[in-house]
């Protein structure tokens, strides 16, 4: 495969509403960094492409649409990021005209919570109030001797409805399963999930109260079920941190590794591998992956990292473990 590794290949799409671009590394200079990582958190990513003319800068604007494919001529080539652009900037650098773009993977929900549209309807409750008549109402009745008797209504009780102050919360009832949350969660938000795969779907026996911000007790749901949401290629992925895509891909000097994997752990104390490889599209968050090398040898998950192409390098850097 080694020989296969050469013609280096990468193209640029935009597509918005009226317009759409596609721009090609055979044709014009281009950099990018597309980073990657198993955490909910959208991740921001950057390309750069050179000269361009005004007519093809000005297609490319906030809110598009954009999407890489990389690889090699013989090989083949695979996207390696979908997302939008949420910033443009042009600008000069000597004779070259540079236009850098960020772009972020999927969307971010943090900012939406439970207001007016989504909380539960105000609880109603009835009281007993006493209304003056506008009319009073009188009555005459005989006593025993006789006599006359006169009765005056001024007042009657009536039932009032009235509400409590409305509460911005979302209730779940008893027994309550937790991909039932979860789809309400991805409903609201305007999630869509591409795979839902929960380890253990949780039941709340007691029910379940969402207050604040959605996505955030999404996640806890979904950490509580065993799982871990993220976006791989741009479609949020929900399932458990040990199951991945078998990418059916061994890693290896002769496909494109560059030096041996330096071992180190995480936050959790929990033993990672950082490896250096030529650029792979077939490498994506959650990809399984085999390892062939003078040092580390075995199937491994990957869980972070980042393509990048300039001048000099086409690499992709990864965390497995």
């Amino acid at each position: 495969m080694a020989n296969e590794l050469f013609g280096r290949y990468a193209d640029v799409y935009v597509s918005g509403s009226v317009y759409a671009a596609h721009f090609n590394m055979a044709n014009l200079y281009l950099e990018f960094e597309v980073e990657f990582d198993d955490d909910s958190k959208p991740n921001i990513s950057s390309v750069s492409i050179f000269n361009l003319s005004q007519t093809s800068r000005s297609r490319i604007v906030k809110g598009a649409n954009i999407a890489i494919t990389a690889g090699y001529r013989k090989d083949g080539t695979g996207v390696i990021l979908q997302g939008k652009i949420t910033g443009v900037t042009n600008n000069k650098d000597g004779v070259d005209r540079i236009t850098k773009i960020s772009v972020k993977e999927g969307q971010d929900y943090s900012h939406i919570k439970i207001d007016t549209s989504t909380a539960d309807a105000a609880v109603k409750y009835q009281v007993k109030k006493r209304v003056k008549l506008k009319k009073p109402i009188v009555t005459y009745t005989k006593t025993k001797t006789g006599k006359k008797k006169k009765k005056t209504i001024s007042y009657r009780t009536v039932t009032e409805t009235k509400y409590k102050k409305r509460a911005m919360k979302k209730s779940f009832g008893k027994n309550t399963r937790s991909s039932t949350i979860i789809r309400w969660c991805a409903r609201t938000l305007g999630m869509k999930i591409t795979t839902l795969s929960l380890p253990t779907d949780k039941i709340y026996k007691k029910g379940y109260t969402i207050t604040g911000s959605i996505e955030a007790k999404m996640e806890e749901v979904v950490k509580n079920c065993g799982a871990v949401m993220y976006y791989r290629r741009g479609n949020m992925v929900i399932r458990s941190v040990k199951v991945g895509n078998d990418e059916r891909f061994t890693l290896s000097a002769a496909t494109g590794l560059l030096d041996s994997p330096e071992q180190s752990e995480d936050d959790d104390g929990k033993k990672i591998y950082t490896v250096r490889s030529l650029l792979q599209y077939r490498i994506a968050t959650a990809s399984i992956i085999s390892i062939n090398s003078k040092t580390v040898n075995g199937t491994f998950r990957v869980k972070s990292g980042k393509h990048i192409c300039n001048g000099s390098d086409f690499i992709t850097e990864l965390v497995v473990f």
